[in-house]
Parts: structure tokens; C-alpha cells; sequence
């Protein structure tokens, strides 16, 4: 981090975590519409292609992925470095929601619960060119 500081001094651990908390309820609320364009700055050209192509094939099979009741329980940065340019961080988002899948056309749910919330931790990696740049959402990956 302290690599990061240098480059841009206004760089902090709670503003990081406060943008990736913001980051990650606007990409769940686009996630849910089945429409990343509204996020679009916020993610790298890949992530917004892989999100987008799911997002398209869940309309395709008359699908809608719903989220609802999101409660982050932490989130904390786990990693930062620099490389090739770029400035990377990782966060760790811990939180319980509802996750269910309906069928658009009938309401019926077809996997998940409308009651049962679950627990999920995710890893939240973004990237920046090095110095005071906006950052962007370049991988979400979960423990294995």
C-alpha cells in the first residue's frame, strides 16, 4: 500500500473500503435488472463483458437472478500492489441475502429461497493505471 500512497496521497483503507461497498450494491441492484450498462464505468471491459453475456442469457432463458435482502456483514482490503502500471486492491465482501431464481414470465422460483438467506464471502479485485484514477472492478472470485 504504501507503494500506492506514494503515487496518490489521498489513497486510504476506510475510502476503499466505502467505494468497493458502493461498488458492490450498484452492481448487485444492475445484476438483478439483468442490465450491467448502468455500472459499465465502474467495471473493466472484460468484467462487464462476462457480467453482461450472463446477464443476457439469464433473459434468453427467461430467468431473473433475485437479490434482495443484502446485509454486508465486512468488508476489508486484503491485498494492494502495482503492476505493469496499475494499481490493484482486493477486498473481501462477507455478507447474507436472499439469492432465488424465477421464471420472468410466472414469478415461480426455480432455485433458491425467497426465506432462507444465505452467507457468501467474495473477493472483489480492482484495477486503476497507477496514481489518483478512477478504479474499476476487474475479477470477483470466491473461496474455495
Amino acid at each position: 500500500m504504501s507503494y500506492i500512497r506514494q503515487l496518490d496521497p489521498s489513497f486510504n483503507e476506510a475510502a476503499i473500503r466505502e467505494k468497493a461497498l458502493d461498488t458492490f450494491f450498484q452492481i448487485q441492484a444492475a445484476w438483478a435488472n439483468r442490465d450491467l450498462t448502468p455500472v459499465r464505468d465502474r467495471l473493466t471491459d472484460e468484467m462487464f463483458r462476462l457480467l453482461q453475456e450472463d446477464a443476457e442469457r439469464l433473459k434468453a432463458e427467461g430467468r431473473i437472478n433475485r437479490l434482495e435482502n443484502i446485509a454486508v456483514r465486512s468488508v476489508d482490503l486484503t491485498e494492494a500492489w502495482q503492476e505493469n502500471g496499475q494499481d490493484y486492491i482486493t477486498v473481501r465482501i462477507y455478507a447474507n441475502m436472499l439469492d432465488y431464481m424465477v421464471d420472468d414470465r410466472t414469478g415461480e422460483v426455480l432455485e433458491g429461497s425467497k426465506t432462507e438467506p444465505v452467507k457468501f464471502e467474495e473477493y472483489w479485485t480492482f484495477t486503476r493505471p497507477v496514481g489518483p484514477n478512477s478504479w474499476k472492478l476487474s475479477a470477483i472470485t470466491q473461496p474455495v
